[in-house]
């Protein structure tokens, strides 16, 4: 099966309470914020999410330490989003799955070491897809 996404992004983590409020998957990153250009460098994919409301489910995340803990000197948390509110909630965690199996962040437990689901291919485009290949295949022979 295949499904295609559109990655929005990249959020400072000062700014998570404004997140959107959608159902979507997440991506949280490392990297460092360079005011004078209005950019962000990023260092590292940390870690995928999914949720069925976003903004809640970042403000208070249960890793936020392990986000914090990952982060090396001047450097910030930085989010991006896929809104997935046309996807049912059984392809929405299989895309997520899909994601951390091919890219394996280092804050994932579930869904690294199998692939639960038949194959799937996942098309990502938008500007935010730092890390992410634009096609994922899962599981690869």
């Amino acid at each position: 099966m295949e499904f295609k996404i559109e990655i929005q992004g990249y959020y400072r983590d000062e700014s998570r309470e404004k997140f959107p409020d959608f159902c979507g998957i997440y991506f949280v990153y490392r990297g460092t914020f360079i005011p004078h250009l209005k950019s962000v460098t990023l260092s590292e994919l940390l870690y995928i999410g999914e949720a069925e409301d976003i903004n809640k489910r970042l403000v208070n995340h249960e890793k936020r330490n392990d986000f914090l803990s990952k982060l090396q000197r001047d450097e910030n948390l930085f989010y991006s989003f896929a809104d997935t509110n046309f996807l049912s909630e059984n392809e929405r965690l299989r895309v997520e799955a899909a994601l951390i199996y091919e890219l394996q962040p280092p804050l994932n437990i579930k869904s690294t070491e199998s692939f639960e689901y038949d194959n799937t291919i996942v098309r990502v485009t938008g500007n935010s897809h730092a890390y992410i290949p634009t096609i994922i295949t899962a599981p690869t022979y």
